[in-house]
């Protein structure tokens, strides 16, 4: 059951930030793949830490899940500034995925 519900997560995080990705002008194979691979590095830890918080008490699970929020789009730039292809802005091509798998689920 919590096995499901955690595959759930990651495959509409995957799919919601593949999505976003579509939106951008500078569209090619390459960075879909590294959206693709990006996601398999960071939302397992994010779904993992998201269920395993869910218990906690709203002001501290807000602190918690904005830090870890922030960690997973610095690291996410990071890689997106030195890997894109496409012209695409990394600090907001990564802001503009992780919001949309945030706010989608």
């Amino acid at each position: 059951m919590i096995e499901a519900w955690i595959a759930r997560q990651l495959i509409k995080g995957l799919l919601l930030e593949l999505l976003a990705a579509a939106c951008f002008p500078q569209r090619n194979r390459h960075d879909f793949l590294l959206v693709i691979l990006v996601n398999i590095l960071t939302n397992p830890v994010v779904v993992y830490l998201d269920f395993w918080l869910h218990g906690a008490t709203i002001a501290w699970r807000w602190l918690w899940v904005g830090g870890l929020e922030f960690a997973v789009w610095l690291s996410e730039t990071l890689i997106y500034r030195k890997c894109l292809i496409g012209k695409q802005n990394p600090y907001l091509f990564s802001l503009i995925l992780n919001a949309a798998s945030y706010l989608g689920g």
